[in-house]
């Protein structure tokens, strides 16, 4: 079985590919652990010295080179976490050749503690995973081989053999010699399977919270572009709602001024009318930019900005567009036809919204564009085998103004419009003479809407 195997059965799940790399630590971690070492290095000594003072002398080692092992043994911590497969493995060498000259020191809890964390910290930080399983696959071997010599010819390593007592001398079942190895065998088996248990999860949290890192920082950039996105889509739907204000209420002075000035020598009454109703369109259309820039001003720093869509007319404002036309010079006839009763008066704000801009923009090409002096507006409702559906249409029997083309864009918004409630749009000549705009909206999205005229 090899180690992955071995690894996914001791702890299954998810875990980081070979490529992945431990980010190193910061400057800050290892300032810390320097501390922590000099720390656990004065309290390893002040033990030891307790040690040596209730011990019995002839039992004690010789305090100077028990204080340089105790150190030298604690030292490698400091960078355990900046070169752990090099930290782990001066600890295995300094343990394995202190244990053998100075068995008596190796044996206090400070350098078993230490040993332990180099072994858990190099499998925890080591960024070289292949690297990883040699070195400790080395060291393992070698602490056998050292475990199983000591046991087996003690007076090579102590100078003395083994005094184990005879099994009759003792209360156990299993024989002195196999109960020591074992038991031997048992404490290093937890020791440093333990340690790399512990390193193996603590490198896999750390991946796995780069991960939920690395996701969460994904989410706020895909949150911060929704929310962009969303910004420039309102900004788009302004930028219409001013082309149609303007091109609405501008058409509207121009024609009236335009008639006012060739009425004012023969008709002043008429003419102040006329001028009544320029100032009365200028007033308006003031007053609609004005709330649509207020919203393009504020709409990142104030929610209450961002969120205001005044102006939205709606449905029920179509006879002021009929009355604003009338001034104008171009008479508007109104014709509503619903096939259900109230169904217009039900119809949402969006849809009432570009129904109204749709017409607005119809009357002024007529009023812009054509040389008719009179109109029909409908508004129309029905149903199909897709759904419920809202017809506006504008015609007239007039024909186009010579020197009067426009940029296309009132065209092109009654066109987006239109396609944002899923609708169809057609819009040309009529026969013989006249200009025709239809638009039929969708009250709601329907799969099978089949697109072609209306």
């Amino acid at each position: 079985m090899n180690f992955l195997a071995l690894r996914q059965r001791f702890l299954p799940g998810d875990f980081p590919p070979e490529e992945w790399e431990r980010r190193q630590p910061g400057i800050q971690q290892l300032r810390r652990d320097a501390w922590v070492t000099l720390l656990v290095m004065a309290a390893a000594l002040l033990g030891m010295e307790m040690i040596l003072s209730f011990a019995p002398a002839q039992d004690a080692p010789d305090r100077v080179p028990a204080y340089l092992a105790m150190c030298a043994m604690i030292a490698p911590l400091a960078v355990r976490r900046r070169f752990p497969i090099a930290s782990m493995l001066v600890l295995s060498a300094l343990f394995i050749g202190f244990g053998t000259w100075l068995p008596t020191v190796m044996m206090q809890l400070a350098p078993q503690i230490a040993y332990f964390v180099g072994l858990y910290s190099a499998v925890t930080w080591a960024r070289d995973r292949r690297g990883l399983r040699l070195a400790l696959g080395g060291v393992i071997l070698a602490m056998a081989v050292w475990l199983l010599v000591a046991i087996t010819n003690a007076k090579l390593f102590y100078g003395t053999e083994l005094e184990l007592p005879t099994a009759i001398e003792t209360s156990g079942f299993i024989d002195p010699v196999i109960a020591y190895a074992g038991y031997n065998f048992l404490v290093n088996l937890f020791y440093f399977g333990g340690a790399i248990f512990l390193g193996m999860t603590s490198w896999r949290s750390a991946w796995r919270h780069e991960v939920v890192v690395e996701q969460a920082a994904q989410l706020k950039e895909q949150s911060e572009e929704l929310a962009r996105r969303a910004v420039v889509d309102e900004r788009l739907r302004i930028a219409r709602e001013l082309h149609d204000v303007v091109a609405h209420h501008i058409s509207a002075v121009g024609v009236q001024a335009a008639a006012a000035r060739m009425v004012q020598p023969r008709d002043p009454e008429r003419a102040a009318a006329l001028m009544l109703g320029i100032e009365d369109s200028a007033r308006r259309a003031v007053g609609e930019t004005r709330s649509l820039l207020r919203v393009l001003r504020h709409g990142d720093s104030d929610a209450e900005g961002a969120t205001d869509r005044s102006p939205e007319p709606s449905l029920g404002q179509l006879p002021g567009l009929v009355e604003q036309s009338a001034r104008a010079g171009v008479a508007v006839q109104l014709i509503t036809v619903e096939h259900r009763p109230g169904f217009l008066g039900e119809v949402g704000p969006g849809l009432g919204l570009a129904l109204y801009r749709i017409a607005a923009e119809s009357l002024a090409n007529v009023r812009e564009h054509s040389t008719a002096r009179s109109a029909v507006l409908s508004l129309r409702s029905g149903s199909d085998g897709n759904g419920d559906w809202v017809e506006v249409e504008v015609v007239d029997d007039g024909a186009p103004r010579p020197g009067t083309a426009g940029s296309g864009y009132g065209l092109r918004g009654i066109k987006e419009r239109a396609a944002l409630h899923h609708g169809l749009v057609d819009i040309g000549p009529r026969s013989p003479a006249g200009w025709r705009t239809r638009a039929r909206l969708r009250t709601l999205h329907t799969p099978d809407t089949v697109e072609g005229t209306p």
